[in-house]
C-alpha cells in the first residue's frame, strides 16, 4: 500500500519529532497501567485482609439466637457455603501485667466456635505462634500486634473484663495475624462457651458468621439465607460499605488524573502532524496533481499517527507489564515498613489492559484525523501556489 510507505517514510525523516510522540504515549500507558494495577492490588489485599478473620454473610436478628444450631444446619447445606460459625461479638478490657509493666486496654471480643471456625475461616492457618485448643475453655488468641506491644509470651495469663463487669483470666494460647493491622492490635478471639458465659449465661449467641466459597456471591447467598430461615443477612459488602465507596472513589479520581497524560500524549502527535502537513504542502500538490485522491492524503497522515500510536501503545504494555511484574516480586522494604505488608501486591486484569489500549486507540485516531482531514482538504491550486 503506497500510503504506507509514503508515511513511514515520514516518521524516519522526522525521527526526532517521531521520537517524542511514541515516548510521551508510552509514558501515558505505563503510568495508567502501573498505577491501576497496584490500586487493583492495595484494595484486593485490604479487602483479603478485612475477610481474613471476619465473615463474608452475618446471620444476625438483632437479639440472641437459642436455636442456632438448627439455624447453622440449614445454612451449612445452602451451595457456595464452606462454613457457618456461630459467635458473639462484644467490647471488654484487657488487663495484663508484663516486662512492660501494666497495659489496659479496650479490645474487641470474638468469641466462636474454634472447630467451626478452624474449617470456615480456616483459623488455624492465620496462626504464627500457639495452637488453637477448641476444648480450652481459658484459652485465648490475640492479635500478633497486640502480643508485640504488651510483651507477652505463649502461656502468659491475661484478664478480660467484660461490659457486664465479669472478670475472667485467660492464658494465651496462640497468636494470629490477619494482615489487618487493626484487627491484630485490637481484637482478641476466645472461645464460644466463655464469652457465652460472659455476656449471656446461657447457651446463645448473636450471630452466625457464613464464609463462601466465593465471597462475591454473598449477595446472592444472602437472599437465600433469608428466605430459608427468616433471619435477616447482611453481607461483607454492607458491613463495610463506606469503605468501598472509599476505595471506589480514590480510585476513579486517580484514572481521571492520569488519564490527562494520555490526553497529552494525543496532543503531542496532533501537533506533530500538524507540523508535518504545514511542511508538506508542496509535496500534497504534487501528489495531488499526480492522481492522489483527497481520501489518499488522508490516509497517509492517519497511518502516521496511528503507527506511531501503535509503537508506543506496545512498548509502554510490555514496560508496564514488567514493572508490574517486578514490583509484584520484589521485596521493597521502604514501603512495607510503612503499610501493612510484605510485599507490594498488582493484580490487572485483561479487560482493563483491553481498555487502557482501546482508549488510548481512540485518542491517538482523534489526535491524527484532524491533521489528516485539513492536508487532505487541502485543492491542488492552493497546495502549488506555495511554491
Amino acid at each position: 500500500m503506497v500510503e504506507f510507505f509514503i508515511a513511514k517514510k515520514h516518521i524516519i525523516e522526522r525521527k526526532k519529532q517521531s521520537l517524542i510522540s511514541i515516548l510521551g504515549i508510552t509514558i501515558g500507558i505505563v503510568v495508567l497501567m502501573v498505577s491501576i494495577g497496584i490500586a487493583n492490588g492495595l484494595d484486593k489485599n485490604m479487602i483479603n485482609s478485612i475477610l481474613s478473620v471476619t465473615s463474608h454473610i452475618v446471620v444476625s436478628n438483632g437479639e440472641k439466637i437459642t436455636k442456632y444450631r438448627e439455624i447453622k444446619d440449614v445454612i451449612d447445606k445452602l451451595d457456595g457455603v464452606k462454613g457457618v460459625v456461630p459467635s458473639i461479638s462484644t467490647q471488654g478490657i484487657l488487663k495484663f501485667n508484663g516486662p512492660y509493666g501494666n497495659y489496659i486496654s479496650g479490645v474487641k471480643i470474638e468469641g466462636y466456635d474454634l472447630e467451626n471456625a478452624k474449617k470456615a475461616m480456616d483459623l488455624d492457618k492465620k496462626l504464627v505462634y500457639g495452637v488453637i485448643s477448641p476444648d480450652k475453655i481459658n484459652g485465648i488468641l490475640i492479635g500478633k500486634e497486640l502480643y508485640k506491644n504488651i510483651g507477652a509470651s505463649i502461656g502468659d495469663k491475661i484478664t478480660i473484663i467484660s461490659a457486664e463487669n465479669k472478670e475472667i483470666k485467660f492464658e494465651i494460647m496462640g497468636v494470629f495475624q490477619s494482615g489487618y493491622y487493626d484487627y491484630d492490635m485490637n481484637m482478641v478471639i476466645m472461645p464460644l462457651k466463655a464469652v457465652q458465659y460472659l455476656i449471656y449465661g446461657e447457651d446463645a449467641v448473636d450471630k452466625l458468621d457464613v464464609t463462601l466459597h466465593n465471597p462475591y456471591d454473598a449477595p446472592k447467598v444472602a437472599e437465600k439465607i433469608m428466605s430459608n430461615t427468616g433471619i435477616y443477612s447482611r453481607t461483607w459488602g454492607d458491613l463495610n460499605r463506606n469503605l468501598l465507596s472509599a476505595l471506589a472513589l480514590e480510585k476513579t479520581v486517580m484514572i481521571l488524573v492520569f488519564s490527562l497524560i494520555v490526553v497529552i500524549a494525543g496532543f503531542v502527535v496532533w501537533v506533530t502532524l500538524n507540523m508535518l502537513v504545514r511542511e508538506k504542502i508542496k509535496d500534497i500538490g504534487i501528489m495531488r496533481a499526480m492522481g492522489f485522491s483527497k481520501k489518499n492524503i488522508m490516509k497517509i497522515f492517519l497511518i502516521q499517527g496511528m503507527v506511531l500510536g501503535v509503537i508506543g501503545i506496545v512498548i509502554g504494555t510490555i514496560i508496564s507489564l514488567l514493572f508490574l511484574w517486578y514490583i509484584g516480586n520484589s521485596n521493597l522494604n521502604f514501603i512495607t515498613s510503612i503499610y501493612y505488608i510484605k510485599k507490594i501486591p498488582v493484580e490487572i486484569s485483561v479487560k482493563e489492559l483491553g481498555i487502557i489500549i482501546l482508549t488510548n486507540l481512540v485518542v491517538i485516531f482523534l489526535s491524527s484525523i484532524f491533521p489528516a482531514y485539513r492536508a487532505a482538504k487541502m485543492e491542488t491550486v492552493e497546495a502549488l501556489r506555495y511554491e
